[in-house]
């Protein structure tokens, strides 16, 4: 399992703005949720604190890469909900373009590793 904490240390960071951009595309919605969803794909393996992804929903929204409007709810306090900007929607294309080159990549060295090393 990976915590994230510290962003600026972290070499997470792009991963998680791909995660956080792919959620808000399919969806647009609040942090807390965010938080909760990136919990859920990753099967528990990534645990984003929330001030590490407040942090970084401010950026990103900084960057141009979202933004946000506050709703009001009420059965409770207003939630921000973030959307894509078509900066943000340029960013995940690009990102989705280096996961897919990076999959070849891991896929030969998953071919390598089952030759070499499963049976032992």
């Amino acid at each position: 399992m990976v915590t994230i904490k510290n962003m600026a240390d972290n070499p997470e960071k792009i991963w998680l703005q791909f995660l956080i951009l792919r959620l808000i595309y399919e969806n647009p919605t609040y942090g807390y949720k965010l938080i909760k969803d990136i919990n859920k794909i990753s099967n528990g393996k990534y645990i984003v604190k929330s001030g590490t992804m407040y942090t970084t929903l401010r950026r990103m929204e900084k960057n141009k890469l979202l933004n946000s409007i506050w709703e009001k709810n009420e059965s409770g306090p207003s939630s921000r909900i973030y959307n894509l900007t078509i900066k943000g929607k340029m960013k995940l294309k690009n990102l989705l373009k280096m996961v897919v080159e990076r999959k070849k990549i891991i896929d030969q060295l998953i071919k390598f590793y089952e030759k070499e090393f499963k049976e032992q």
